[in-house]
């Protein structure tokens, strides 16, 4: 009997469908009943949540990265949020309604390297020192393979990002904490170069959607490209291995009320064709589209800003102008031009001043001119120049990518299209740098026109036969209140640049290919030559509107590279596993012989279905060549559990399984080797199912009723297999596994019965060593 790492009870109950296992840290995410995601440390401590917008939305799916540094959790209004384990900030958002409006129902992440010969090689001469799931986790041992010199791989991972200055954060814009910043625009490092994230996202209605270092979309397949017999299917489980170039899908169809599982291969021919430089080319375009994203929310905080600074000023403005235009037949800017010069002041002007504007209302414009002025000219000078410099300089990579090979093949890049951006971008500079200096300017005017407004205040609220009369401010600038007056308080250079109208044409006015010119050229002669007194001679596009141009630009080459890489994508031929669909299941991917590269097996297991006493345990083999997969054989063996309630079964690593059954008595798990094939003890023997050519050699029939390879029924055989037994009663029956098979810290979460508790082993150390291991466990976790 091994004794718990950890035990907690949680309220409100979990859902046993959604509980994961970090892979390299101790840490257990869950979602309960109420719908909220909650990750606990082994000592019982809550380190974050994970909430979506809407309450109303139910979770779906929840699944840790191979790397263990991001949480993905899918939910029932389409949205899949990626929460990042270090920062507990959500990094990234889906909306997965564009995919299908499906549920999901299958939620895959697998990592796989670009060069996995390479990986491999080193691993094998660091044999004992380093591992395999060091290397996808980016463990500091990892450095040993890193140590060795590449000189054209280091070149191409230069990265020049990191010399740049930090973004600055928007409060307002959806980022709002340095850390969440950092995460979202963190450097290619040199220990993920050579691998690449692959986020496989199954619905309802059997389309699979596939991306690439979290956002970066490949697009939707559907499984009915597999199989023409596949017309009701849907993802159930996905697997892969790092070596790997052709994920598993296992797969249920439906055919009238006969409901037969498949595993479909879905070979990623990108991964082999575009080599190291996929890495390269997802991580840089992902930052692009960040930085994308980040350039649109400074825009809106700006367009925000200085559109809520010209409401209140625009209202005082109106009221007087309605009381001139009766008595005066003049306008405001005629009237407080007129007092500037010779100190008149219009009657109508004098009642305002007194009466309306006062000292409050004064203070009242200034506050609300000067922040809108003060904050579009920090989110120029802080936010959206250096993010133009950072996007100038990730398409100059992408550039230099492209005219190194012939990319419209490989990866999909097109320079002409690269060169088109980088044009919109130097428009876009120049417009935030007529912006900082227009801001600046105004603002300085504004100021010098807020004294005199000030002064004039104070002087018409004074009777004139008074004694006590102020002195005049002589340090008042008269100039720029002059130009303030007839310029910016009315009609400020800024509105060329925001639609405070609202218009809702804002394309570009240019034919560009007819004028043979760039954007940059033409928006420069047009910044000389346009006469702000004349409206029909205004031209320019104004920022959304350059920046919705550069979306589309953006959006061509993100559709042409994912078009590329999409047409390196298929569904191989599906292999049949049986009718009907057992309530628990599991998948693995392993390597068939280290020594021979391309040889694969995926195993499945399946928990017994209705009116069924047997686990089965299948066996695929499959063989890889240019990125091509073809399935060599299929194998089968069965565990017979007779009066046993099996309950969940979970691959524990390349080499054990596990069970949860109970019976009227008792509840065990059941640890059983699956890989040796009859060399261990108590170790399964396969049967041939089908041979390389595809034909079964045996009926479904035949199958269930072959010899059992382990027969639970035998009490010498369960004694044997039972690795940990719990008493009769409902609270410690096993309700769900789930399983860190990682080496050096294999451990194995149960949710009880009642889905309150659960509890943690630890299926590596004695009960004598496993209280050490406890209290010593918040160094190893986040």
């Amino acid at each position: 009997m091994a004794e718990p790492l950890a035990e907690k009870v949680v309220q409100p109950a979990i859902n046993p469908s959604h509980v994961a296992y970090c892979p390299t840290m101790d840490l257990i995410a869950l979602a309960t009943i109420d719908e909220h995601i909650h990750i606990y440390r082994l000592n019982g401590q809550k380190v974050f949540g994970v909430q979506t917008k809407q309450p109303s939305a139910k979770v779906d799916k929840i699944k840790w990265k191979p790397n263990g540094q991001s949480l993905a959790a899918a939910y029932s209004n389409h949205f899949l949020t990626l929460t990042n384990a270090q920062t507990c900030k959500v990094v990234h958002q889906i909306d997965c309604s564009a995919y299908s409006k499906s549920p999901i129902c299958c939620l895959g992440w697998g990592a796989n390297f670009t060069d996995s010969n390479k990986v491999s090689q080193q691993i094998n001469k660091l044999k004992g020192e380093l591992s395999l799931d060091d290397v996808i986790s980016h463990n500091p041992q990892t450095k040993a393979i890193d140590s060795v010199p590449d000189l054209p791989l280091d070149l191409a991972f230069l990265d020049v990002e990191a010399s740049l200055p930090k973004l600055s954060v928007l409060s307002s814009g959806g980022i709002d904490s340095r850390a969440s910043l950092d995460t979202l625009f963190q450097p290619l490092t040199t220990g993920s170069t050579d691998s690449a994230d692959i986020l496989v996202v199954g619905f309802e209605d059997g389309t699979v959607h596939l991306s690439i270092f979290d956002s970066f979309e490949i697009g939707s397949f559907s499984l009915q490209q597999a199989s023409r017999g596949f017309q009701i299917c849907r993802p159930l489980l996905h697997s892969s291995h790092p070596y790997s170039t052709t994920h598993s899908l296992l797969v249920s169809s439906s055919t009238g009320n006969i409901e037969e599982l498949y595993v479909v291969p879905l070979d990623l021919r990108l991964l082999s064709n575009a080599g190291r430089y996929l890495s390269l080319l997802a991580a840089k375009s992902t930052q692009l589209h960040n930085v994308l994203r980040y350039i649109h929310q400074v825009q809106r905080q700006m367009y925000s800003d200085f559109k809520a600074s010209q409401v209140l000023p625009r209202k005082f403005i109106v009221n007087v102008e309605e009381a001139l235009q009766e008595q005066s037949d003049c306008t405001w800017v005629q009237a407080a031009y007129h007092l500037v010069v010779t100190g008149n002041c219009y009657p109508e002007v004098k009642e305002w001043l007194v009466d309306q504007l006062a000292e409050r209302g004064h203070k009242r414009w200034e506050k609300a001119t000067t922040t809108g002025y003060e904050s579009v000219r920090r989110l120029a000078h802080e936010n959206l120049l250096p993010a133009l410099e950072r996007f100038a300089v990730i398409v100059s990579r992408l550039r230099g990518l492209s005219k190194f090979q012939v990319s419209n093949v490989t990866l999909g890049l097109s320079t002409q299209d690269l060169d088109n951006i980088l044009d919109t971008v130097n428009c876009l500079q120049l417009v935030g740098h007529r912006i900082l200096i227009a801001s600046g300017s105004e603002l300085r005017q504004f100021q010098a026109f807020s004294a005199w407004l000030r002064q004039e205040i104070e002087n018409q609220s004074t009777d004139a036969s008074s004694t006590d009369s102020p002195e005049k401010d002589t340090n008042v600038d008269h100039a720029s209140t002059l130009e303030y007056i007839q310029g910016a308080m009315t009609q400020s250079e800024l509105t060329r640049f925001f639609d405070l109208e609202g218009n809702t044409d804002q394309s570009l006015q240019w034919d560009l290919k007819a004028e043979g010119r760039s954007l940059f050229e033409l928006y420069k002669r047009e910044l000389k030559l346009d006469n702000k007194d004349d409206p029909a001679t205004k031209r320019l596009p104004a920022f959304d509107a350059l920046l919705k141009h550069l979306d589309t630009q953006c959006n061509a080459v993100f559709s042409s590279i994912a078009e590329t890489q999409k047409r390196n994508v298929r569904f191989g031929s599906p292999t049949s596993l049986g009718v009907g669909t057992p309530a628990c299941m599991d998948m693995r991917m392993l390597v068939e012989n280290p020594e021979e590269t391309g040889k694969f097996v995926t195993y499945v297991i399946l928990g017994p279905s209705t009116k069924q006493l047997e686990v089965h345990v299948y066996r695929i083999t499959f063989e890889i060549e240019n990125g091509m997969s073809s399935t060599k054989g299929v194998k089968v063996a069965s565990i017979r559990t007779a009066a046993l309630e099996v309950r969940d079964v979970k691959f524990i690593d390349d080499d054990e399984l596990m069970l949860a059954a109970s019976d009227k008595t008792s509840s065990r798990l059941i640890r059983i080797p699956y890989r040796k094939m009859g060399e261990a003890p108590n170790g399964l023997q396969y049967t041939v199912v089908a041979d390389h050519d595809g034909r079964k050699s045996k009926s479904q029939a035949e199958q269930s009723n072959s010899t059992p390879s382990i027969d639970l029924s035998d009490p010498e055989d369960l004694n044997a297999c039972t690795w940990q037994e719990f008493p009769a009663g409902v609270s410690w029956t096993p309700e769900r596994l789930e399983v860190n098979g990682r080496k050096g810290r294999r451990v194995i979460c149960v949710l009880a019965q009642d889905r309150f508790h659960y509890r943690v082993y630890d299926l590596d150390t004695s009960s004598e060593t496993q209280n050490t291991r406890t209290e010593g466990s918040d160094d190893v976790m986040l």
